[in-house]
């Protein structure tokens, strides 16, 4: 695995089935702004914030990350969307005090969520290690997931991470955190990063400190996303960085409906690297599943 993988890895911390039916529009139940906080499956309070009115959207960060690394995207989707972000367990300004920290977790966080925001049927949006949590979710949530969208994400479900580097990586973060992460995050930035950028997600990745980055990397990392992908029929409509290329082949061969969109010049943040240009794709990808053109698995 190159140096450039593993960093990519590291940022990954960066059931029912579908039905076979044509896509449905994802549900809007009501058009209010709000802001609140929801007890997960263990108790742990998950924020998030809902806004606009339309089809549903769900936007879910990378590890590290926060809600508040979707502001552009978000803005544009709510002026036609309802859009609902979450701050997953130990991000942003939910609970940190979770005991076990697994997908399953995440998942859970997700349901809490998207119920108490009386949402139905929504796009599931993933960033990083959501795109692995946004695929379990669709399996446990099933039809109510109407397109998987993940971000920087899934690039090669084929390609699994030894036991040995995995345990070799997670070590070196408890070892020497700052190290690890001066040395990984340029890995993942555009050749002109703003500065702006890469301050931000340097602290926000600080912020999570050693043990809790290791242990949500390790459940990422070992998540059969593949057989996962073998059992999905929505659309898996991708957004890529061009750092590394999508492995379109493998991917199809578990998901045929597999697609992604690349934006070029752009790092694993690419939603901070080209805000405008990140939002406009999203939003194509996001009408292309609403309106059944995006593909599902051939039945």
């Amino acid at each position: 695995m190159t140096a450039r993988s593993l960093a990519l890895a590291a940022a990954l911390v960066g059931s029912s089935i579908a039905c076979e039916s044509s896509t449905p529009p994802a549900s809007s139940p009501s058009s209010a702004n709000a802001e609140a906080r929801v007890s997960s499956g263990d108790g742990v309070s998950i924020h998030y914030v809902a806004e606009g009115s339309g089809p549903a959207v769900v936007l879910v960060h990378c590890l590290g990350c926060n809600l508040h690394y979707w502001d552009v995207a978000a803005a544009d989707l709510a002026r036609d969307h309802r859009v609902i972000r979450a701050d997953l367990a130990g991000h942003g300004s939910a609970g940190k005090d979770r005991k076990t920290w697994s997908v399953d977790g995440f998942v859970a966080d997700i349901r809490a969520v998207v119920n108490a925001a009386a949402v139905d049927r929504f796009t599931l949006v993933g960033h990083s290690m959501s795109g692995t949590i946004a695929l379990e979710t669709a399996l446990q949530l099933g039809d109510r997931v109407t397109g998987v969208v993940p971000i920087d994400s899934l690039l090669d479900v084929d390609e699994h991470m030894p036991a040995e580097k995995r345990a070799e990586m997670c070590a070196k973060m408890r070892a020497d955190y700052r190290d690890f992460i001066d040395k990984s995050v340029p890995l993942l930035l555009p050749k002109k990063a703003d500065p702006k950028v890469v301050s931000r997600v340097r602290d926000d990745a600080m912020a999570m400190g050693p043990d809790r980055s290791a242990t949500i990397l390790e459940s990422i990392v070992t998540y059969p996303a593949d057989v996962t992908m073998d059992h999905l029929a929505m659309p898996i409509v991708a957004i890529d960085s061009d750092l590394r290329p999508v492995a379109l082949d493998h991917n199809r061969a578990h998901a045929p409906q597999f697609d992604a969109r690349v934006i070029k010049d752009t790092g694993h943040w690419l939603m901070l690297d080209k805000p405008t240009e990140f939002a406009s794709t999203l939003r194509e990808v996001v009408e292309s599943i609403e309106s059944g053109k995006a593909k599902r698995r051939p039945s």
